[in-house]
Parts: C-alpha cells; sequence; structure tokens
C-alpha cells in the first residue's frame, strides 16, 4: 500500500504597479508560503521585481512602493525559473485569484513562458471562498483577518510576502472541519479564538416539555425493542 502523498500547498500574493493590465501595468512583487497537510512551513518565496514602467499613484499609496526604489530590483525573467520551481505541483491559494493570475500569466506570455496552470495542480479563490460563506457581506482581507480574530498589527502597507502569511491564516480559519477529524493534526495557533459566550442566555425545558420528550423517548424504545442508544447514554451519565 502507497503511503499517501503530502498535500503541498502555495498560499500565493502579487502587488503591481497599478490595478489594470489592459494600461500596461507589471508586476513589482511577489510573495508566497508553503503549507504542507494544513501546517505553514517555514519555505517561503519573496521578491521584488523591476517593473521597468513608473507605479500608479494609486497603486504606491496602497503598498508605499515607487519605480525609483524598485529600478535596482531584478527583472521578471531574472527570477522566473526560481519563482516557478517554487510552485511546482502546488496547489496555489489566492485570494482574488483572476487578478493575481491575469498579471502573472501576462508576464509569463511576455517571455514565452506558458501560464500558471503548466506548472500546478490547480488554484483555490479564497474570495470566492468567503462570498460563499458570508453572501453579500465585504470580504477582503483585511476584513476576514478581522471576522477570524487574526493579528495583522505587523502589516502597515500592503506587502506580497505579509499578505500570503495573512491569507494563509484565513484560508485554514475558512475550512476549518473540512480535513480530517483527528484533531491531534490540528495547528491550534492558527485558529481564531472562542467567541465569549459568557452573556448568552440560557433557556430550560419546561415541565410540559420535558414529559413530552419522555414520551417520545419512550414509543421509540418500544418501537426499537430496547434498543434506545439516548436511554443508554442517560444510564452511563
Amino acid at each position: 500500500m502507497s503511503e499517501k502523498r503530502a498535500l503541498r500547498q502555495v498560499v500565493l500574493d502579487t502587488e503591481t504597479t497599478g490595478m489594470r493590465i489592459e494600461d500596461g501595468n507589471r508586476l513589482i512583487e511577489i510573495g508566497c508560503v508553503e503549507l504542507v497537510n494544513r501546517h505553514l512551513t517555514k519555505k517561503v518565496f519573496h521578491v521584488r521585481i523591476n517593473p521597468q514602467r513608473e507605479v500608479e499613484e494609486d497603486a504606491a499609496k496602497v503598498h508605499g512602493m515607487t519605480w525609483a526604489q524598485l529600478q535596482k530590483e531584478p527583472l521578471f525573467e531574472e527570477v522566473v525559473d526560481d519563482f516557478l520551481m517554487f510552485i511546482q505541483d502546488a496547489e496555489l491559494i489566492i485570494h482574488n485569484a483572476e487578478f493575481d493570475l491575469g498579471y502573472l500569466n501576462m508576464e509569463l506570455g511576455r517571455l514565452g513562458r506558458g501560464v500558471i496552470a503548466d506548472y500546478t495542480v490547480g488554484v483555490i479563490d479564497t474570495l470566492k471562498m468567503a462570498q460563499s460563506a458570508r453572501p453579500g457581506q465585504r470580504n477582503n482581507l483585511d476584513v476576514l483577518c478581522s471576522v477570524f480574530g487574526i493579528d495583522t498589527s505587523k502589516r502597515t502597507l500592503h506587502g506580497a510576502h505579509i499578505d500570503a502569511e495573512l491569507l494563509a491564516q484565513v484560508y485554514l480559519a475558512l475550512t476549518r472541519g473540512q480535513e480530517s477529524l483527528d484533531i491531534t493534526t490540528v495547528d491550534m495557533a492558527s485558529l481564531p479564538p472562542m467567541p465569549d459566550v459568557s452573556s448568552l442566555r440560557v433557556l430550560y425545558a419546561t415541565e410540559d416539555e420535558l414529559q413530552s420528550h419522555e414520551s417520545t423517548l419512550a414509543a421509540i424504545d418500544k418501537e426499537s425493542k430496547g434498543k434506545l442508544v439516548w436511554k443508554s447514554l442517560d444510564v452511563q451519565a
């Protein structure tokens, strides 16, 4: 019997010179962190890139990077091999994947290197996951970190590396309960804090409700010929 293959995932984020590819914008930063069997490893890929063009003012306000700061960084063609090696055969986890994949595929296309799908086994879009779990609500990374109690104190501006680390925690929180029921494999540090339930009201069953419940159990017990599980559990308790 062959051993179960480890699930390798790469949580990925990018920063760009602007929002619209059609305006000639380029990648300026890629940040990736690795998850293996839902545990963060210490493997990281992080690089800043010379976009060979100006950074739009609105984008610079978000991530704090200008072309003057990036001109000494490597070109995408100089880092592409290391990047592709890092994501090879992994499942990608991206928030609003259409945006990041659009830029990554554009940069790969400029070099004739195909598309991201040629190197990975699939993509999970955490934005779509969050929209499904929280329909009609805001689901950007900041909001989701707040919802799940994830510490963002180290993040003053958007950055591909720090955002990938935060997204990894958001993904683990969003998918909690979808993995094995073996709680010994759960990374407790990655889980959001339990809510405060001290102020919740406790409503106890009335006497009539208790009698009705007992009557129902008696009927089930009779129908099952004395095999009522709840009855045996009450005795054990």
